[in-house]
Parts: structure tokens; C-alpha cells; sequence
């Protein structure tokens, strides 16, 4: 994927107005109706696992040039339209949506169209995916939002959201099911702005530094709980203060616990961050492998939409849009052909 420039997202609260957001359900559901029947509901979730894709996408139904708005009202337009299907469901969002995640998975498996299995696996993997965005990729982001797309074929996309309320920004996480280690760069792509000295372990590049934090949990962290700071032992990097925020009675836990790798951290509940970042510090004291401090963040550009940047939504022009797609998607039978002219007139003018 071109690089082409960073997507940056201010917190914004409120809503849509409703002229517009009773358009973008339209507009986004025949859009995804038509690259269903082109396609497939996979080739569906594979776009939408595109930070780029995404945000292009919302801004071609409308919504805000740049805004954290983006990720909840384009899903929500998605969700209301897409679960009147019989194929491809939206489950979460984020407040009572983000709580009802549980009770929404119930609703698929008495569908019928799934069995109870794969549905569990979809519901757990989107648990593991939460616990890596929030606690193993430490960019200050406390996630918010989650949504999982997903098929009647085991196929998902989940969409996570965190938010910085000192920065006033929010970030955009995507996954796709596929065969990575969540903590191998399983991720698909993260939509924000670009920050230095990120704990990431939830890739390849912090394997040695990972293995280290399970070494240590072997030998008893314990020990190192009377020591109250490193001293700047790391050059260019902070300090890190072993203060009252690690849970030492946790780490006790995790000596008993005796983890065989690190992918089994990800199943300890009450493991919070400060004690990660520790044991990964204290991980690089000890055998000098540092973890990887490379934001990951996917980069997209985005234009224009509600809050008129660059100009204020058409609505004559919106309409004639919903009007032409929809005419494709009831059967002109040259639908296919004009889809595929639209797509590549779209790339020669991205270029």
C-alpha cells in the first residue's frame, strides 16, 4: 500500500444530522451490496480491514473530512442496513452497543446461519484482539469502540477505536481474520498520527524482548520489587519509574502461573500495562534485547464532508448517487462492467 499521506483524528462528540445520516446508511449499503455481488462477502471484509479503504470509503458516503466521528457513524450507517442480510452481521459499537457485544453474538447463533462454534472462536478472537490493542501496543490510546464484521463463514474484520483525551485525538485499529499471532504482526493496518517511542509488543520486531519477559516471569520478578526506578539505563528512551502502579501481587500471579510463551499473557486477566511495560523494561536490563518502539501506524489521506471541507455535502448529488447505484444493484445488466470502469477511473484519480 502507496503511502499517501497521515490521517489524523480530532475527538468530536455529537451526531450526524439526520438528512445526512439516513443517506449514509443508503448510500454505504448499496455500495456494499454491490461489492458483495461482484464478489463475495470475504473480498466485503477485506476492504473494510483497510485503514486506507475505510476512510476513504466514509468519505465518499459523506462523513467528516477528519474526525473520530468517522469509525462509529460510517459502522453504525453499515450496521443498520447490513444485519437486515442473511450472510455478513455487524456486531458492537461503542457506549450500551460496546456493553450488548455478548448478547449481539446470541442473536447470530439463533439465526441459525452459524454454528455455536464459530461463532465463539469469532468472539474470543475479537477479546484478544481488544487485549492487544489496549495493553501490548501502549501508544496512550484507551480503546472505546469495538465492531466485528463478520460472515456465515467464520471470515471477520474488527475495527477497534481508542481515544487520548489529553492529545484530543483518536486512533483507528484494523484486523482481519487470517493465519498471523496476534502478537506477530497480526494486525492489519492503524489509522492516526504518528507518535515516537511506542511499546509495541505485539510484533515480530520485540520476539527476543518477549521471550525475555517469560524468562523473568520464571525466575520470580518478585525479587525486583524493591527497586524503585532503571536510572535512564535506556539511551534516548524514559525512564521507567517502578512505582506503586505495578501490581506486584500480579506478578506473583504470573510466577505461579508459570506461562509456557508469551501468547499465554494474553489469556491472564488483570494484567495491566504498567506491568507489561515493566517486565519488558526490566527484559532489557537484564539480557539487553530492547522491544520494538515503532508506532505501526498505516498512513490514508482523507478530503471532505459534513463539516464542509472541502465544501459542504450536495444533497441533490447525494440523492442522484443512491438513485444511480441502486439502479446497478436492482439490474442493469451492464453493473459489473460499469463497476469495474468506476474502480479504475477512481485509481487513475488517486495517482
Amino acid at each position: 500500500m502507496k503511502n499517501n499521506g497521515i490521517s489524523i483524528m480530532p475527538l468530536h462528540y455529537g451526531h450526524p444530522p439526520e438528512y445526512l445520516y439516513k443517506r449514509m446508511v443508503n448510500l454505504g449499503g448499496i455500495i456494499s451490496d454491490i461489492m458483495i455481488k461482484n464478489y463475495d462477502t470475504n473480498f466485503f471484509l477485506n476492504k473494510l480491514s483497510d485503514p486506507f479503504w475505510f476512510h476513504s470509503f466514509s468519505l465518499a458516503i459523506g462523513f467528516d473530512w477528519n474526525s473520530s466521528g468517522t469509525t462509529s457513524t460510517t459502522l453504525g450507517a453499515l450496521k443498520e442496513y447490513i444485519n437486515k442480510r442473511d450472510d455478513v452481521r455487524i456486531i458492537g459499537g461503542k457506549g450500551k452497543h460496546l456493553n450488548d457485544i455478548k448478547n449481539e453474538f446470541n442473536e447470530v447463533i439463533n439465526t441459525g446461519n452459524i454454528d455455536e462454534k464459530t461463532v465463539y472462536k469469532i468472539k474470543n478472537d475479537a477479546k484478544l484482539i481488544a487485549k492487544t490493542d489496549e495493553k501490548f501496543l501502549q501508544d496512550n490510546f484507551d480503546l472505546y469502540m469495538q465492531f466485528i464484521i463478520m460472515d456465515y463463514h467464520g471470515n471477520y474484520t474488527v475495527i477497534n477505536q481508542g481515544m487520548n483525551k489529553n492529545y484530543g485525538l483518536a486512533r483507528r485499529y484494523h484486523w482481519i481474520k487470517n493465519n498471523k499471532d496476534f502478537l506477530n504482526d497480526g494486525r492489519n493496518g492503524l489509522s492516526g498520527y504518528e507518535q515516537n517511542n511506542i511499546l509495541d509488543l505485539s510484533t515480530s520486531r520485540s520476539e527476543k524482548n518477549k521471550k525475555d519477559i517469560i524468562d523473568i516471569i520464571k525466575d520470580n520478578p518478585l525479587k525486583y520489587s524493591k527497586q524503585r526506578s532503571l536510572d535512564n539505563y535506556m539511551e534516548n528512551l524514559p525512564v521507567l519509574n517502578l512505582n506503586y502502579k505495578i501490581d506486584w501481587n500480579k506478578m506473583r500471579d504470573l510466577y505461579e502461573y508459570n506461562p509456557d510463551n508469551f501468547n499465554e499473557l494474553l489469556n491472564i486477566k488483570g494484567l495491566n500495562k504498567s506491568t507489561i511495560r515493566a517486565l519488558s523494561y526490566i527484559g532489557e536490563l537484564i539480557y539487553g534485547d530492547k522491544p520494538s518502539f515503532n508506532d505501526p501506524v498505516k498512513y490514508s489521506f482523507c478530503l471532505g464532508g459534513k463539516d464542509g471541507v472541502p465544501k459542504p455535502v450536495n444533497v441533490y448529488d447525494y440523492d442522484k448517487t443512491i438513485e444511480f447505484y441502486d439502479e446497478i444493484l436492482k439490474g442493469n445488466q451492464y453493473y459489473k462492467e460499469i463497476s469495474e470502469r468506476l474502480s479504475k477511473m477512481s485509481y487513475r484519480l488517486s495517482k
